[in-house]
């Protein structure tokens, strides 16, 4: 997983150089190919995560945890490769692969230890690296400027969770740091809908739009078997402002 997310990364990086180099190649040419297109996609999503849950320790009534803030804005990017499909008179259809890294959020809330004393808060991140088979509906208007689009993807999310941390609210308490993040596998969908400005940067276009993720459960690693639960992120949601260049 850390691999995929560097090579993301990496990815990204280099498409910010890539659509000038062909808008400087292409300009006054055909425009690129129309059997294929890459969009290559930035924006930023707010997550809502985290579950409020009871965790069963061997031989006591266990410990509750909260959630004090499961809403976090972060940064995402993502790139994709469409094959056209079939056109008709008012829309034309691409099917293909679309990836996206979801940066890092973090889940934060107390620990009520036995179901009475608040001793403890604790926190931890999640990151987030969907692969979707896509769908995209690019939908004609009368005016050659714009175009809508609408985007559906089904696939696997790889969730990272990490930095598991607890933190003392009163000097005589010492943390337990019961559990370690792990990766998970999960399903995952997203829909969303945009506008796409025609002939922006060159031939290529500009669409920027709404998007939604689903991105499944993860979970944290109890560390010891006297703890009796691993701890739960709960179902994982994110809305998106995204914006891509498709070349």
């Amino acid at each position: 997983l850390r691999i995929m997310m560097r090579l993301l990364n990496k990815l990204f990086c280099t498409s910010l150089v890539l659509p000038l180099v062909c808008s400087a190649g292409t300009m006054g040419n055909v425009g690129p190919s129309k059997l294929w297109s890459i969009p290559i996609q930035g924006g930023f999503f707010g997550a809502s995560q985290g579950k409020e849950q009871h965790v069963d320790i061997d031989g006591l009534i266990g410990n509750d945890y909260t959630v004090d803030n499961n809403s976090q804005i972060s940064g995402l990017v993502g790139v994709g490769l469409y094959f056209n499909g079939p056109s008709y008179n008012w829309f034309q259809l691409s099917y293909g692969v679309d990836a996206f890294y979801l940066g890092k959020t973090t889940v934060r809330g107390d620990i009520i230890q036995e179901d009475l004393f608040t001793n403890l808060s604790y926190k931890y991140s999640i990151q987030n690296v969907p692969v979707y088979a896509a769908a995209k509906a690019l939908i004609f208007t009368n005016n050659p400027r714009y175009n809508f689009t609408i985007d559906a993807g089904i696939g696997p999310n790889f969730m990272l969770t990490s930095d598991y941390h607890e933190t003392p609210l009163e000097d005589f308490v010492i943390p337990d740091h019961a559990f370690k993040g792990t990766s998970t596998t999960s399903f995952s969908v997203t829909a969303g809908a945009g506008i796409r400005l025609n002939n922006i940067i060159g031939p290529m276009p500009l669409e920027c739009g709404y998007r939604f993720f689903y991105l499944g459960q993860g979970h944290l690693n109890r560390v010891n078997d006297q703890y009796l639960d691993n701890l739960n992120t709960g179902d994982t949601y994110a809305n998106a402002l995204v914006c891509a260049v498709t070349i």
